[in-house]
């Protein structure tokens, strides 16, 4: 009986979406890509707000119920509660929407077809493809990356000739995407369009400079990581494209910060330091995590690991790989969910010792522990994928202040803490 009601509810947020884009002419901004779909989508609000009317939604709604809400400016789903979903429908038919020049929007894909039901709520009239990776290759979703690929295309596929293609250059399954539409690419391999140079990233911010048609401004941003790089190159293209000048950009970024799990610093107990990477984790992400990690000065560097979800037939491989990179780097590991003892064979195999490595099943069992060992000057870098692994409960119990929590930390609020 839920799944006909959701099902229902499901058509109605659609058919509500498509009439208000409709109506008020809202130009679509959709954002696709296997990493960074969020914190694109944020850089890009932070540098277009100061020139549109443009809407943002505060969520990470990518899904096609999450991409009506967005549409439709929801800030909460209903989860499985009805009466959560009626409210919602209240509010949809009865609060009058905010008619908006242009909406920018993430659109996910767990498996073959998502996108193109995505497009059919909202056909994009700019379309951003950020990274390509190896996620979502469980059974019943992708294959590889090259099916990714292709489902993520389909995005870009459904530009009409008139629409802009903004494309990773430095990702070839990218780089070479099918489109009627122009393309602008971005990247830091010469022939991009909009091209980073001299990147270089500190403890507190991430410097580099940009050139487009013989311009080049100079970024400061405080994020860390090297790689948070195409984050905010596509939003430099997309704005570049709406004609927001550079030194416009740069202004606009100089004091953005990350969304909430998206390798944050902060204060952790006794005077630690934690990275809070907490709301998701794949290969490609979990090993830069350990390559920042690697670069701070600490007494003491601790790797917090949630179980990489979603990876198929390669997991174990996968989780094995990511024991041998944190022996690498970190002088303890504290694994965390159904692969914490392959994380914890693949370090002791690179030469990790047995002493320096903790496994649990549970992420609030896991940091009760570690709240007991955290000394001054120490690094927790805490990253995890969300079903069943939920990291983020594990650094509300070991930061420095957890009342900050729901400001601070992804997946919080009354709906959440019930599941």
């Amino acid at each position: 009986m839920k799944k006909i009601f959701k099902f229902i509810i499901g058509q109605i947020l659609a058919i509500k979406a498509r009439q208000y884009l409709r109506k008020h002419r809202t130009q679509v901004i959709g954002i696709t890509g296997s990493i960074g779909k969020t914190s694109a989508k944020e850089a890009m609000y932070s540098i277009l707000k100061d020139h549109f009317n443009v809407y943002s939604s505060k969520k990470s709604f990518n899904t096609e119920f999450g991409l009506s809400l967005a549409v439709l400016q929801e800030e909460e789903s209903g989860f499985s509660s009805v009466i959560a979903w009626l409210k919602i429908l209240n509010r949809v038919f009865r609060k009058p929407k905010t008619p908006y020049q242009k909406m920018i929007l993430e659109m996910g894909a767990d498996r073959p077809g998502d996108i193109r039901k995505l497009v059919k709520i909202a056909k994009p009239n700019i379309a951003i493809v950020t990274f390509i990776a190896p996620v979502h290759l469980d059974v019943g979703q992708f294959k590889d990356v090259y099916e990714i690929a292709k489902e993520k295309g389909t995005l870009v596929k459904a530009l009409s000739k008139d629409g802009i293609a903004i494309l990773n250059y430095d990702d070839p399954l990218i780089r070479n995407m099918e489109t009627s539409a122009k393309k602008i690419t971005f990247g830091t391999i010469k022939g991009a369009d909009v091209l980073a140079k001299d990147i270089k990233s500190t403890s507190k911010q991430l410097h580099f400079t940009v050139e487009y048609q013989n311009k080049s401004e100079k970024f400061s941003i405080p994020v860390l990581g090297k790689f948070q790089i195409y984050i905010f190159l596509s939003s430099i293209a997309t704005a570049l494209h709406l004609s927001v000048t550079l030194e416009e950009c740069a202004e606009s970024l100089k004091s953005f910060t990350l969304p909430p799990g998206r390798m944050n610093p902060i204060p952790g107990i006794n005077r630690s330091m934690i990275i809070d990477g907490s709301y998701n984790a794949s290969p490609v992400t979990v090993k830069r995590a350990l390559e920042l990690l690697d670069e701070f000065k600490a007494d003491r560097k601790i790797a917090a690991l949630g179980t990489m979800n979603e990876l198929g037939e390669i997991s174990k491989d996968a989780h094995l790989v990511l024991g041998h990179h944190t022996a690498d780097v970190a002088d303890m590991l504290v694994a965390v969910g159904p692969e914490a003892v392959t994380m914890k064979q693949g370090a002791v195999e690179k030469g990790m010792h047995e002493d320096h490595i903790f496994t649990f099943l549970d992420s609030e069992e896991a940091g009760y522990f570690l709240k007991k060992e955290l000394s001054p000057r120490d690094i927790v870098l805490v990253k995890g994928s969300q079903n069943r692994v939920r990291m983020e409960k594990l650094v509300k119990i070991i930061m420095a202040k957890p009342e900050k929590a729901s400001e601070l930390l992804c997946r919080q609020g009354e709906m959440w803490e019930k599941i």
